[in-house]
């Protein structure tokens, strides 16, 4: 059989190291089956796809050219890495631990791991203790891989960490007598207590993970093909159709390819491929090739209704959880921070279908156009409720220009910008002081409609000011809120505490509506365009016509700049690069992309 992994073999009298550079350029339970899978382990290698894997053979996958970021897999002594019947044997306690509500340790016996892998080999016993041991003692190295759903991002820092922890319980031991009672079955000598690790079990309790049905992965036949699926279903999104690099694909299983004969990949990839065409998992597919093959690509076709099958795993996942999630009373959840009554209410939420297309029909039209709206609809009604939701839907509905609506829909839901509209609706306060309250709030509404969001402001432009206001040092805000209270009270006419009630209700749009009229931001630059030189005029003046594009443009610019210079500087210079130069960008220091580039170059000359 060939070996199809890029192997470079460094030899030690104990043990063996192979490493792989797999980095490409690249821009109560309604259904039992349904399994999460952690967001690293659809993305990554964890299971070796090597057939001819070797005793104490570590691999080190390598994601970039600088050699920084990488998984490093390390066996137990005397064993090997984990593959195939690992992988199967992960997948099958997940939806294990699932029907028993998710607990982080859990007890299983190799007689029910059998059935859920469909195993007919008589020393299944000793096959599934093997991988379960193997589960527990290999050692995973994460080096800038590492997803984090808490952090909700790559965890730069190194993780060093197994998939799951193990223990061996003997029911032959008198105090093991009530667990084997309940096991109930005498032919049953031992039990095996799992424990998820930290990192894994908390990503898929809560962000970062997929959904999958553990039964169509247990039966895809190959470790190859089962990658691929689990991949493809996260890079569609919920799209039809999926084309991508087929070097790509091929680096992310990881296979080996030797640009001067490539075909035998290629057909294992062709292989694979197949396997899930024939079992209907995708429709059809098609390999699009110009000149060489390493720069093909590959077209895949879905049926039509497996978008809805995605999102009903989704949604009846996510009701499940909830009934789960009162079993754990939310203490293992990302909702640690609520109150009891919060926890309480948010347990009620049921999300269905029929709500989402409700509340995405509410939606203004631009946003109608993003794919991701229901899942983001979903996502923020279980964060804060559908009350929030329903205001912010409101509230987004009365902007006049909207081109990021998502992210303005997020930032929205953030800083409780539709506050004022929810106040509206509330039942504490008596009818005399809602009265009062709200000519106060419209007075509020009326200033917001003469200077911000919901007239002249475009949310560009919010989002713009909003940025630098944050970057401001914390004696600049207080007193920037100060006289933004003094500007608003004036405005209203009087100083009473129902002033000072809507004033915090809309603080974060008031202040940004008073910056926007004293233009603070411009008068404050160090750039003095009266005695500018003309062209310099012309440049300044173009730039403000072109905000958002020259906003869009520097802020590529210095994302690839501080991602080019990662491993070079520590992550807080970095990040102190970055706010300087987006302190820079926004307050008109610079307002060219030359001029961002120019930045960049003299402060690295002076390191």
């Amino acid at each position: 059989m060939s070996k199809w992994y890029e192997e470079e073999v460094i030899d030690t009298p104990e043990t063996e190291i192979v490493e792989e550079n797999i980095y490409v350029d690249e821009d109560f339970i309604k259904n039992k089956s349904l399994v999460r899978v952690d967001m690293n382990v659809i993305q990554y290698p964890l299971f070796s796809k090597n057939t001819r894997r070797k005793v104490n053979q570590i691999v080190k996958y390598y994601f970039n050219k600088n050699r920084d970021t990488y998984i490093n897999v390390t066996p137990k002594a005397g064993d090997y890495i984990p593959g195939e019947l690992e992988e199967k044997v992960f997948i099958a306690l997940m939806k294990v631990m699932k029907n028993k509500g998710m607990p982080r340790r859990f007890v299983i016996t190799a007689a029910e791991l059998k059935k859920e892998l469909k195993l007919t080999t008589k020393d299944y016993v000793k096959r599934i203790k093997e991988s379960l041991s193997r589960l527990a003692t290999s050692n995973y190295n994460f080096k800038n891989t590492m997803y984090s759903s808490i952090n909700k991002s790559i965890l730069t820092q190194e993780i060093e960490t197994t998939i799951l922890s193990l223990k061996t319980i003997k029911l032959d031991d008198r105090k093991n007598r009530n667990l084997k009672e309940q096991i109930g079955d005498n032919r049953i000598k031992e039990v095996y207590e799992i424990s998820v690790s930290d990192h894994f079990y908390n990503n898929i309790m809560t962000k970062g993970y997929m959904v999958y049905n553990s039964d169509i992965l247990l039966d895809i036949d190959t470790s190859t093909a089962r990658t691929i699926y689990m991949l493809i279903e996260k890079l569609r999104y919920h799209d039809l159709y999926l084309r991508i690099d087929t070097l790509f694909l091929i680096k992310r299983i990881p296979l080996k390819f030797n640009p001067k004969n490539p075909h035998n990949t290629i057909k294992v990839l062709e292989n694979n491929l197949n396997e899930l065409r024939i079992k209907n998992l995708i429709k059809e597919f098609n390999f699009v090739k110009d000149s060489t093959w390493e720069k093909s690509e590959i077209e895949i076709y879905f049926y039509e209704d497996s978008a809805e099958k995605k999102q009903d795993r989704f949604f009846d996942d996510f009701n499940d959880f909830k009934t789960i999630s009162t079993q754990l009373t939310i203490s293992a959840t990302e909702h640690d921070t609520l109150t009891q009554n919060e926890k309480e209410e948010l347990e009620k939420i049921i999300i269905t279908k029929d709500l989402i297309e409700e509340l995405f029909n509410k939606l203004p039209n631009v946003a109608k156009k993003l794919k991701s709206m229901p899942k983001t609809l979903a996502d923020t009604i279980e964060k804060y409720g559908e009350e929030k939701v329903r205001a912010t839907i409101i509230y987004l509905n009365r902007q006049k220009k909207l081109t990021s609506p998502r992210a303005f829909f997020l930032k929205a839901l953030e800083n409780d910008w539709a506050r004022d509209i929810t106040l509206e609706n509330e039942n504490k306060l008596t009818d005399s002081k809602k009265i009062m309250l709200n000519n106060s709030v419209t007075k509020v509404e009326n200033l917001n409609n003469s200077i911000n969001i919901e007239s002249t402001i475009d949310n560009d432009k919010i989002l713009r000011l909003e940025t630098s206001f944050e970057l401001l040092s914390e004696e600049e805000k207080s007193e920037i809120e100060e006289k933004a209270f003094k500007h608003y009270i004036k405005i209203c006419g009087a100083n009473t505490k129902i002033q000072k009630i809507a004033f915090n209700a809309g603080k974060k749009s008031i202040i940004l509506n008073y910056l926007d009229e004293i233009d603070y931001f411009n008068s404050n630059s160090i750039i003095d365009i009266e005695n500018s030189k003309e062209d310099e005029k012309e440049k300044y003046n173009k730039n403000q016509l072109l905000t958002k594009e020259f906003l869009s443009l520097a802020k590529e610019y210095i994302n690839n700049v501080l991602l080019m210079l990662e491993g070079d500087f520590p992550k807080e210079e970095l990040l102190r690069l970055k706010m300087n130069l987006t302190r820079e960008v926004l307050s008109g220091k610079i307002f060219t992309i030359e001029g961002v580039q120019n930045k960049v170059e003299e402060i690295l000359l002076s390191k």
